[in-house]
């Protein structure tokens, strides 16, 4: 998502692309990139996983850095407009900071999160932040990542926990209205 128009507010001023997680959809956003008028900055956002305790659905988290453990970390640009103070105005809420894992393997149970979050000091999963911000590396653009906690650390998603579905259509709801939030205010 990038902010073309600087001179309105709110949900007019940002050009909003879904993409597909993982591979697919760091070609999307290549594509989407590459266009005649490409943005000057991005915003990557969505849904993780938290891997710290008492991290509450919605809770906004931001990237300082993310690991990618095939390609190693990396550190997003964030531009004025995006940077963690920005991102914190907009919310008018808590915004966490830290390192943010990106892995190929969903990180669904608390014992996974908890060894994935100790494991590599990190505050969120997730399958698509390192991938999406390889696009932005390229072609030097500004970009932040910040996130919205789908499924706290003592929240099961394995396929066959009890309360899953309810769990992750409540999660997902919540995300929703915290990216919605994020981007109307930027």
């Amino acid at each position: 998502m990038s902010p073309n128009s600087k001179t309105a507010k709110g949900l007019s001023s940002w050009d909003l692309l879904w993409v597909d997680p993982e591979l697919p959809g760091e070609n999307q956003l290549r594509s989407f990139l590459l266009e005649d008028v490409p943005p000057t900055e991005v915003l990557i956002t969505g849904g993780c996983g938290g891997l710290e305790p008492n991290f509450p659905c919605a809770l906004a988290l931001y990237a300082n850095e993310i690991l990618d453990p095939r390609l190693g970390p990396h550190l997003p640009q964030p531009t004025r407009a995006l940077s963690l103070k920005a991102v914190q105005k907009a919310l008018g809420s808590e915004v966490r900071a830290g390192k943010f894992l990106t892995t190929e393997v969903p990180c669904v149970t608390p014992s996974h999160k908890q060894e994935s979050g100790h494991g590599y000091g990190a505050i969120a999963v997730d399958q698509d932040s390192a991938v999406l911000c390889r696009p932005c590396i390229e072609l030097e653009l500004g970009h932040a990542v910040v996130r919205f906690v789908l499924d706290p650390m003592e929240v099961d998603l394995s396929p066959k926990a009890p309360g899953r579905d309810a769990a992750l259509f409540q999660g997902a709801r919540e995300c929703e209205m915290g990216i919605y939030s994020l981007i109307s205010r930027l």
